[in-house]
């Protein structure tokens, strides 16, 4: 996890872990401060960033084992509390699930940032639940939780049986056509994931609808049921077609495109849509 401390001046250092891959700067800020992009970026422009001792500049690339040092202001309120921190909001919630929305930027569980959805079930009256699946950092939309060992033991043997559906939005570059990746991911590795020629279960293919095409990209709905660790990006990237952003499989950018909008499965259904996607959910299914 970062390490993290509060020095003179109103001084706080971060170290980029040694297992984290290279991140943009303001990604970084983002780990260690839980700042969205614009404000990152209003920090990086205030001149209040250094990296390994020396002003950091827009387009810096943290390696792993850097320190990033923030000097505060100390006549006014600190970055970090100045700004509002992105909130994760209650979609749906039965007696034994709850489904939450993600921010971008944002980790699913304890021990990479300041802030995470599992640390906010408590402030959604969760308190107990745990979460039962978890979305990249760069990746929002849709995580769920579970009230009971019960609820979580009913939502594994869902996934096996593929009664649980999920839907995602993404951007994906090309043009893209109607296609079902059946390759399966060997996800032993820690930063990515490698697909085989060999076909996996049903349970982990991935299905791929365009919905509306430009010039170079297409956003594109996904369905997947029981779904392996950057499944889409790796599938989408090894049919040619990397997510808009993607900095590990694609080329990356200012945000990578990919949102969980849709699950389904017994007795519960829960939907959320990005701002970025301007089609109407009705339409989808």
């Amino acid at each position: 996890m970062m390490s993290e401390q509060t020095g003179p001046g109103g001084q706080t250092n971060f170290v980029l872990p040694a297992d984290q891959s290279p991140v943009r700067l303001d990604v970084a800020l983002g780990l260690g401060f839980a700042l969205g992009r614009r404000q990152a970026r209003d920090c990086i422009a205030a001149r209040q960033v250094w990296l390994d001792g020396r002003r950091a500049r827009k387009g810096d690339l943290v390696q792993p084992g850097q320190c990033v040092t923030v000097q505060r202001a100390q006549t006014t309120e600190s970055t970090a509390d100045a700004v509002p921190a992105p909130r994760v909001c209650l979609v749906a919630r039965s007696d034994l699930f709850a489904a939450l929305n993600k921010p971008i930027q944002m980790h699913s569980v304890r021990g990479r940032g300041a802030v995470c959805v599992e640390a906010g079930l408590d402030h959604l009256g969760l308190s107990g639940w745990t979460l039962v699946n978890r979305l990249d950092f760069l990746t929002s939309g849709l995580v769920l939780a579970a009230a009971t060992t019960q609820a979580r033991e009913h939502y594994a043997q869902w996934q096996d049986q593929g009664l649980v559906h999920k839907w995602y939005l993404a951007w994906a570059t090309g043009q893209v056509q109607p296609m079902t990746l059946q390759g399966r991911i060997l996800d032993h590795q820690r930063r990515t994931v490698r697909v085989t020629d060999e076909h996996d279960l049903p349970v982990r293919w991935t299905q791929v609808r365009p919905l509306l095409q430009r010039t170079d990209a297409t956003l594109v709905l996904v369905h997947i049921a029981k779904g392996r660790r950057h499944q889409i990006r790796a599938h989408l990237a090894s049919a040619g077609h990397p997510l808009l952003g993607d900095p590990v499989y694609g080329s990356g950018g200012e945000e990578m495109f990919l949102h969980h909008c849709r699950v389904e499965m017994p007795g519960f259904t829960a939907g959320s849509y990005p701002e970025w996607a301007d089609v109407d959910p009705s339409s989808l299914f």
